[in-house]
């Protein structure tokens, strides 16, 4: 093997491990800086500039408090799937379930303000994309 060939090879496996290190190294502080970043919503002419953790507590506080597991692993179906059905209306028990999650605007429903009994089908809402959005990032600086 000559000199050359080492020194090629030596970059090959040397520039993966430098890569890891400048992101470990550079993490916490794009992290603290994510985390500071300002986001703009506009509604109904009004625009207002806020960061994810601000938005998620404000979410939090509309639903009436931390929202339940259930909660939020109905809206990650919500995510995953992008519509939920309900043919002949949401019946029973799942009305209470999803009554605070559509009166904070965290999923939409079809078609929009009918009583959840006469609702056909379920979406995740632009709110509820930027809650969850904040929740996995918040999960992640833990």
């Amino acid at each position: 093997m000559t000199f050359a060939e080492i020194v090629s090879l030596l970059e090959v496996l040397v520039w993966p491990a430098v890569a890891i290190a400048a992101i470990l190294a550079i993490r916490p502080h794009l992290s603290a800086l994510l985390s500071r970043s300002k986001i703009k919503l506009a509604m109904f002419g009004q625009s207002i500039e806020t960061t994810l953790p601000e938005l998620e507590n404000v979410v939090e506080e509309q639903a009436g408090g931390v929202l339940l597991p259930a909660h939020i692993e109905y809206l990650e179906l919500l995510r995953s799937q992008g519509v939920k059905e309900y043919p002949a209306g949401v019946q029973g028990e799942e009305q209470r379930h999803l009554r605070p999650l559509r009166n904070s605007g965290l999923i939409s429903t079809l078609p929009r303000d009918a009583y959840l009994a006469d609702v056909r089908t379920v979406q995740l809402s632009a709110l509820g994309r930027l809650y969850l959005r904040a929740r996995v990032k918040k999960l992640a600086d833990a």
